[in-house]
């Protein structure tokens, strides 16, 4: 009986023993070293839950300005994407008014467009439709996930857009919000596991483009897409293009321009409320002269060259010219009316105005040489047989010098038989002197027509040179420095 009591307190004394072997051994691995705590700053610890495997949690440790150590909890881990339901539960507790990285710095915006289609460009209003897709590329880390699948990504139904937080961009110089797309499915938004998001939108928009024509129609015009953010400074959104900015179609054709290119920059601003950024488009637009050269150039050079025809016909043939100066002077006014309809009204010349007032002035001139030819012939004409009359009623007069007011004067001493005889001599030498007189017009008109005739041909004369030449020399200088700066084709 005393042998049982001395093995159980052998059995005490030994378990006692070992107990403080181990509280020593685990005293020694738990305390807290300072130098593993700076240098690690974390330390594994392992839990376990009722029907769950273990799991490794990471304690962050941070020293305070005190210099003592406090445990921070750390971010959970992103969860698991086994469909797009797992997806979706981020949504419940995710707050789309409030931005990425709210506490942090602005949210890095990269944008792009490729370009579907352009039209409607109008002179008159000055502006354009274009329809483009809009990209945008930014990250936000409370969509990240872990992906269950290589390349998986979580493809957001459009009617999710308005339950994420997206960039409130729009586009400076929309003139016209009436254009929509036709579909309501034509935007996306796709999110990667890091939290990257990409979204796409097809718009058509009519913007404004303010444009010059001072060298219409040999210009080129410069239009521009300008977007940037509405409500948030660029200390909360910072926007850039991402190379390329711009893609095209390369089946787009307009009926009147061609596109030469494009420019992307930026263009952001300091306002009196805040710093806004922005970034612009630019793609130029070059017209092709072909149209015109067919439709206004050739047939005003050739109203011109109508008019020289007077020039070949006699003066004296008033109606056939007048008629056919009239003619070139109303198609040539008509013409320049037409070229005006189809662009504003502005105060400066253009290239075309300068080309149709120079052809108005040959029209209209070659009119007025006729007028002065057949004038100075007239004048000659009229003063001859004005001063041969004058002779020749001068004479008479003097041979009648016994005649006054048609009632012949008898001398008082002649018979009637002398009176008689008298009346038939100067009735005889009346009939004779009229026949002089009608001789001395015929040959003082035929003088008059010969002087004016010459006269009239040398200034038509001089008109089929003068006119031609001036008009060739006209066309040199013209399109020599036009064409010299036109960028593009004929």
């Amino acid at each position: 009986m005393a042998v049982v009591p001395r093995v159980l307190f052998l059995r005490v004394v030994i378990l006692c023993f070992v107990m403080r072997i181990c509280d020593a051994v685990n005293g020694t691995s738990t305390s807290p070293s300072p130098t593993a705590a700076t240098t690690a700053g974390t330390v594994p610890a392992t839990s376990t839950t009722a029907g769950a495997m273990p799991t490794t949690t990471t304690r962050a440790e941070t020293t305070t300005p005190s210099g003592t150590q406090v445990a921070t909890t750390p971010p959970p881990a992103p969860p698991e994407m086994h469909s797009m339901r797992d997806f979706y539960r981020i949504l419940e507790t995710y707050d789309m008014r409030i931005r990425p990285n709210d506490q942090g710095p602005g949210v890095h915006v990269l944008m792009q467009m490729y370009v579907e289609s352009i039209a409607s460009i109008s002179e008159i209003s000055m502006d354009y439709v274009i329809t483009f897709y809009f990209r945008m590329w930014w990250n936000d880390p409370r969509f990240r996930f872990t992906p269950t699948q290589p390349n998986q990504t979580a493809q957001l139904h459009v009617a999710a857009r308005s339950l994420v937080w997206t960039p409130d961009v729009y586009f400076l110089n929309e003139k016209d919000a009436g254009y929509r797309a036709s579909s309501a499915f034509t935007s996306l938004l796709w999110v990667w596991p890091n939290g990257d998001i990409l979204s796409s939108q097809k718009k058509t928009l009519k913007n404004s483009c303010p444009m010059d024509f001072r060298m219409y129609p040999f210009d080129a015009q410069f239009c521009k897409i300008q977007l940037g953010p509405y409500g948030m400074t660029t200390d909360d959104l910072v926007i850039e293009w991402k190379e390329p900015a711009v893609e095209t179609n390369p089946g787009i054709e307009l009926p009147e321009y061609v596109i030469d290119g494009w420019t992307w920059t930026s263009c952001g601003g300091n306002y009196s409320i805040g710093e806004f950024g922005c970034n612009q488009a630019t793609f130029k637009l070059v017209r092709s002269v072909g149209y015109y050269i067919t439709q206004t150039y050739v047939p005003s050079a050739l109203i011109v060259a109508l008019s020289w025809l007077t020039f070949w016909i006699s003066p004296l043939q008033a109606p056939a010219r007048v008629a056919l100066g009239i003619t070139t002077v109303l198609t040539s006014t008509t013409l320049t009316s037409a070229t005006r309809s189809s662009i504003p009204r502005f105060s400066y010349i253009r290239a075309i105005d300068i080309w149709m007032l120079v052809c108005t002035i040959y029209v209209f001139t070659a009119l007025v040489e006729f007028a002065a030819a057949h004038h100075f012939s007239r004048r000659k004409q009229e003063s001859q047989i004005s001063n041969q009359m004058y002779k020749n009623k001068d004479r008479r007069r003097k041979k009648w010098a016994f005649q006054t007011n048609g009632i012949l004067k008898v001398h008082p001493f002649q018979n009637e038989k002398d009176v008689v005889t008298d009346g038939k001599d100067k009735k005889k030498e009346n009939q004779d002197v009229e026949e002089d007189f009608d001789e001395d017009v015929a040959q003082a008109m035929a003088e008059s027509d010969e002087r004016g005739q010459m006269i009239a041909a040398k200034i038509d004369l001089m008109s089929k040179i003068f006119f031609p030449a001036t008009f060739i020399l006209f066309n040199i200088i013209y399109w020599a420095v036009y064409m010299g700066s036109y960028e593009g084709k004929v």
